[in-house]
C-alpha cells in the first residue's frame, strides 16, 4: 500500500468511537498490528536490506510472530509518547482528543494472562487484515492469482494498482470520518495533568523538528531510489518509496521529540511547569486504549 496508515481502515469495525474496542480486544493492538508488515520497509530507510523481510511479515507465520512483537514495540512507543503529542494541539481540543484516544482505563492488577493474549490475538488480526488487504492490491500475491483480472492492464497500469490508490484514499476518508465523528461525541474536558504545558516556542520548535526529519527522509529514501533506478517513469513509481521514507523520518523525529520530553519532565521533575498552565487540569490518571 502507499499509504500504511490506510490500513487502520480495516479494524475500525473493531473499535467505538469512543476509543475503546468491541469485544476484549485492545485498540491500539489492533491499529499496531494493522500497520506491522510495513514497519520493515520504513526500517529500510536507516537499515538497507530490511525491506526484504517483508516477505516474510507478509505471511501467516508471520502474522502469528513477528508482526505481534512489532505492534507490542509500537503500542509501547505509542504509549510513551500519547500525551507529549497531545501536547502539540491547540489548546482547545487538547482534552477532547486525549479523551478520545486514551481508551479504556485499566490498572496493572487488571492486566493479567488473558489481557496478554487478548494483546496477541488483536495484533495478529490487525495484520492479518494487512495482509489479505495486500493480497489482492500487489503483483505476484494470492488474491491477484486468484482474481486474474487484477492482473489486467488498463491504461498502462494493471488493475490491482488502480484498486491499491483508490482504495488506500477511500480508507484515509473512512478514517478521517472515523475521527471526526469521535471527537464530536466525546464531551469536552481540560487536558489531564499527564499532558505536558508547553510553551509557544517549545511547541513550535518541536512541529519544526518533526517537519525537518519528514523532510530528510523524504528526500534521502527518494535520493537513494533514484541512484538506483536512474529514471522516475512515472510518478507512481516513486509515491511508495517518498512515503516510506517520510514514515521513517517521523518515527525518528517522534523519538527525538519523545527523548526531550523524558529529560524536559526529569530535570524540571513533576508539577513544575515552566509557564503557567494554560487551562484547568485534571487529576485522573489515563488508561491506555
Amino acid at each position: 500500500m502507499p499509504f500504511t496508515l490506510s490500513h487502520a481502515a480495516a479494524v475500525l469495525p473493531a473499535i467505538r468511537r469512543n476509543g475503546t474496542a468491541r469485544w476484549p480486544l485492545f485498540p491500539s493492538a489492533l491499529v499496531a498490528g494493522s500497520f506491522a508488515p510495513d514497519i520493515t520497509y520504513f526500517a529500510d530507510t536507516v537499515v538497507p536490506g530490511a525491506m526484504e523481510f517483508g516477505s516474510f511479515t507478509h505471511t501467516l507465520p508471520g502474522i502469528v510472530s513477528v508482526n505481534v512483537a512489532i505492534a507490542a514495540v509500537l503500542v509501547a512507543v505509542w504509549a510513551l509518547l500519547r500525551e507529549p503529542l497531545v501536547a502539540l494541539l491547540p489548546l482547545r481540543v487538547r482534552g477532547r482528543v486525549h479523551a478520545f484516544v486514551r481508551g479504556q482505563r485499566w490498572t496493572r492488577a487488571s492486566f493479567g494472562p488473558s489481557a496478554w493474549l487478548w494483546f496477541a490475538a488483536s495484533a495478529a488480526l490487525g495484520a492479518a487484515t494487512h495482509v489479505v488487504w495486500d493480497a489482492f492490491t500487489h503483483h505476484s500475491r494470492w488474491g491477484t492469482e486468484l482474481l486474474p483480472f487484477l492482473n489486467r492492464s488498463v491504461g498502462g497500469f494493471p488493475v490491482f494498482q488502480f484498486v491499491q490508490y483508490g482504495s488506500s484514499a477511500l480508507a484515509l476518508v473512512v478514517i478521517g470520518w472515523f475521527v471526526a465523528t469521535g471527537l464530536r461525541r466525546t464531551p469536552a474536558v481540560p487536558a489531564p495533568v499527564e499532558v505536558p504545558v508547553l510553551g509557544r516556542r517549545e511547541r513550535w520548535g518541536a512541529l519544526g523538528l518533526l517537519a525537518v526529519c519528514v523532510l530528510a527522509g523524504v528526500v534521502h529514501r527518494c535520493a537513494r531510489w533514484y541512484a538506483y533506478f536512474g529514471r522516475v517513469e512515472s510518478p507512481l513509481d516513486i509515491v511508495p518509496t517518498a512515503c516510506f521514507g517520510a514514515g521513517a523520518g517521523l518515527a525518528a523525529g517522534l523519538l527525538l521529540y519523545g527523548g526531550w520530553m523524558l529529560v524536559r519532565r526529569r530535570t524540571r521533575g513533576p508539577g513544575r511547569p515552566v509557564s503557567v498552565p494554560e487551562e484547568p487540569r485534571t487529576g485522573a490518571p489515563a488508561g491506555r486504549g
